[in-house]
């Protein structure tokens, strides 16, 4: 019998290893960051007492992000997979959450279709063989605390959520394109969100924020298939896309601007 419920913090190391190999991700230190916070809820799947499962979500307001939502290869195909999202998409609905945003793997899709979710975007992802050379940029800043406003309105205009909560965790490190003239912070890149999170109101703070990034000798980026100034970019510079991934939502859609996003963050809160 399959049992879905709150994973407990000491049991965050047995989760360790649950996670393929090419997500390079350490699951024990993401559930660490994000555990006591209101907007974070993880969930484990267990048989015979036994953690075979588990999943998170990310709520913001109205709208919840699943994410990490795992099964062992020796328990898959036993509806674990589906017990843990419909858990956690029954214990976010009660929170208020009415609209469910996941990126799907290859294998997961076919699962969240059945639950009734639908692609509304794609990501593209790109990598390059080998980093491009150090290339200079202008406009950048790091983030002061006047900014925190006019991030956070650039953040709900863009990703159509309200998150400050989950946002500004990321602020210390976080850097801002600033053109000085404006009187707005037209770009803002986080890079401690997942790969790297980025933001823009154009094509030129984007770009930049993006070369910036390749400059730490970054390979691999996701962008929106929408977005494309930056897949030209990219393209030129000499990156191949090598896989696509489908963002699917059930429930209310989310009213958002795939083409200023520039580079994904994560799998599990865009």
């Amino acid at each position: 019998m399959i049992k879905v419920r709150r994973l407990k913090k000491q049991e965050f190391p047995q989760l360790k290893n649950f996670p393929p190999e090419e997500w390079n991700i350490d699951l024990p230190e993401i559930l660490n960051f994000h555990f006591g916070y209101r907007y974070f809820y993880p969930a484990v799947a267990e048989v015979d007492k036994k953690i075979v499962g588990c999943g998170i979500a990310m709520m913001h307001d109205r709208i919840n992000w699943l994410g990490t939502i795992i099964v062992l290869p020796e328990y898959r195909r036993q509806g674990i997979g589906t017990a843990i999202t419909t858990h956690i998409i029954k214990y976010c609905r009660i929170r208020g959450c009415s609209s469910q945003i996941l990126v799907a793997s290859e294998m997961g899709e076919p699962v969240y279709k059945k639950l009734g979710f639908k692609t509304t975007a794609t990501y593209v992802f790109f990598k390059r063989d080998t980093p491009l050379p150090a290339q200079t940029v202008s406009n950048v800043r790091g983030i002061r605390k006047d900014d925190f406003k006019k991030i956070m309105e650039l953040d709900r205009i863009i990703t159509g959520e309200k998150r400050y909560n989950f946002v500004k965790r990321f602020f210390q490190t976080g850097l801002v394109y600033d053109d000085g003239k404006s009187g707005q912070i037209n770009g803002l890149y986080l890079p401690d969100y997942g790969a790297g999170f980025i933001i823009a109101r154009d094509p030129a703070a984007g770009l930049t924020l993006v070369k910036l990034r390749f400059n730490k000798g970054e390979t691999k980026i996701a962008v929106p298939s929408q977005n494309t100034a930056a897949q030209e970019y990219l393209l030129a510079e000499g990156f191949q896309e090598y896989r696509r991934a489908p963002r699917m939502v059930l429930g209310e859609d989310v009213h958002w601007k795939p083409a200023m996003v520039y580079n994904r963050g994560t799998g599990f809160c865009g």
